[in-house]
């Protein structure tokens, strides 16, 4: 044990502690006396300026761990043991073991127990009031023991606020002080027996996702959103529909998001092996509703910290995830594949609340100029064809591009029609056309052809004296403005 200093029998009045642990009682502080940590400054005038002491309790090697027990507030307990290999698991439990991130966290607090500061020394000043350091229950009770036979018990009680970062009250089995210690090693020792079983995480990759199904419990579809084109095309991302319940380009911005929550997916705490009897606890015997993400076989590439570039070759996959009733009132139950887990709700309800319709473009140009090669506008009789001609001079990272743009043979300037398009790419909707809605004949049609050959149409109907309906793709479901295309040059 490291600091350790001899007890201490302060025989005059206990003065600046007795004073603040007063206060406290007298507040009735529910975190036993934060007020005690702030006013340790306010010392009485014969009292000494309180001089800060940190340190650890003990300094060992991580090997030197045998095993260690904790038992929570409110009556769980587990112990873990370490192995020879460095390894942990559960006493009772042999077929597997502790997550590895968290069996670090642990270890390391276990074989470095540090403190902020000693409040006191002598155990008379602060036993009176036990209860409102959180002392007589503790939060966390912690015995740590070594391979040579030495223990180590923590009694770890209530928080307080100092300098802006939480620190808890503790006392040890060994000495008669009263520590301060940091939130970390609070929150290394006080995880749930649940979350020490390690979580397989789904792999979801959105550079090689192309498709979103939400089903409901009956197994009926939701909601959907599919890539239409190959997922390597330099325009793929631009090109997702919502295809249930209805056929429409989706939103730039909304897939995006949809994508990202997909990739940062994760499972929570492990409830346990998907057995029949805890599928039907859980809400899960069902399994109509759940969300399917799948992903074509394709390659991604990282950069090691060597900056080699590594490429990893995957195949065609669907992530499944079943989802069963509420855990709380932030959590769900999740099957997936064998295993049962709790799912923090909002990651999930990303994809289960979402209205479908939310997700469709209110945008009728849905191409980025970078990615256009030649437009054509048919409209009274009239067709205008618009070719963009990008020529690239010099090399390497002294190249240039500049771009033409020849209107029916002609060139004119690039400017112009950049600006142009650029507010056309910001003509947004005015409205959802009435279901069932009957629209005229079209009568102007834009056709924007891409670098990588694809190709999209935004065609303008009558709708009525006001506006248009507009189809993208093919697909009507939103009307717009008369004239609310603006013009190009």
């Amino acid at each position: 044990m490291q600091q350790v200093e001899k007890k201490k029998r302060a025989t005059r009045p206990r003065g600046r502690l007795w004073w603040l642990l007063a206060a406290a009682v007298l507040l009735a502080l529910a975190w036993g006396g934060a007020a005690l940590l702030k006013q340790q400054e306010q010392n009485e005038p014969d009292e000494p300026a309180h001089i800060k002491r940190s340190g650890s309790l003990a300094q060992r090697a991580p090997e030197d761990l045998l095993s260690l027990s904790v038992t929570r507030r409110g009556g769980e307990s587990w112990t873990v043991v370490q192995d020879e290999d460095g390894t942990l698991h559960l006493e009772d439990e042999t077929g597997w073991t502790v997550d590895e991130s968290l069996g670090e966290r642990m270890r390391d607090a276990a074989v470095n127990p540090v403190y902020e500061d000693i409040l006191t020394e002598d155990a008379e000043d602060w036993k009176e009031a036990e209860a409102d350091f959180g002392l007589t229950d503790p939060r966390v009770t912690a015995v740590i023991t070594y391979r040579d036979g030495e223990t180590l018990t923590l009694k770890i009680g209530n928080g307080a606020e100092l300098d802006e970062q939480t620190v808890y009250y503790m006392t040890t089995g060994e000495d008669d002080r009263l520590y301060v210690v940091p939130g970390g090693l609070f929150d290394d020792l006080n995880a749930e027996r649940a979350m020490l079983h390690p979580v397989r995480q789904p792999e979801i990759l959105q550079a090689l996702l192309d498709r979103i199904t939400v089903y409901d419990a009956d197994g009926t579809v939701r909601a959907e959103w599919q890539l239409q084109g190959s997922i390597e095309s330099r325009t793929a991302q631009e090109n997702w529909l919502v295809t249930v319940p209805f056929v429409y380009p989706a939103d730039y911005d909304t897939m995006k998001n949809l994508r990202e929550n997909a990739e940062n997916l994760r499972l929570g705490i492990f409830e346990g092996e998907a057995t029949e009897g805890r599928k039907q606890a859980v809400g899960l015997d069902g399994q109509g509703a759940r969300i399917e993400l799948h992903m074509v076989a394709g390659s991604t590439g990282t950069v090691s910290d060597e900056g080699v570039y590594d490429v990893q070759e995957h195949p065609e996959t669907t992530v499944t995830l079943y989802l069963g009733g509420k855990k709380s009132d932030l959590a769900d139950y999740v099957g997936f594949e064998d295993e049962v887990f709790s799912v923090n709700h909002f990651t999930l309800s990303v994809f289960t609340d979402t209205d479908p319709l939310s997700t469709a473009s209110r945008y009728p140009v849905l191409m980025p100029l970078s990615s256009l090669d030649s437009l054509t506008v048919e409209k009274d009789g009239q067709t205008d064809e618009y070719c963009l001609i990008r020529e690239q001079a010099g090399e390497g990272e002294d190249a240039e591009t500049t771009i033409r743009v020849i209107k029916n043979g002609e060139e004119i300037s690039y400017d112009a029609f950049s600006a142009a398009y650029d507010r056309l790419l910001v003509v947004t909707v005015s409205g959802k056309l009435p279901d069932g809605a009957e629209v005229g004949d079209m009568h102007t049609i834009y056709t924007f052809r891409t670098l990588d050959g694809g190709t999209h149409t935004v065609a303008l109907s009558d709708f009525d004296a006001m506006h248009d309906a507009v189809t993208v793709d093919g697909h009507t479901l939103f009307y717009l403005i008369k004239n609310g295309m603006t013009p190009l040059p």
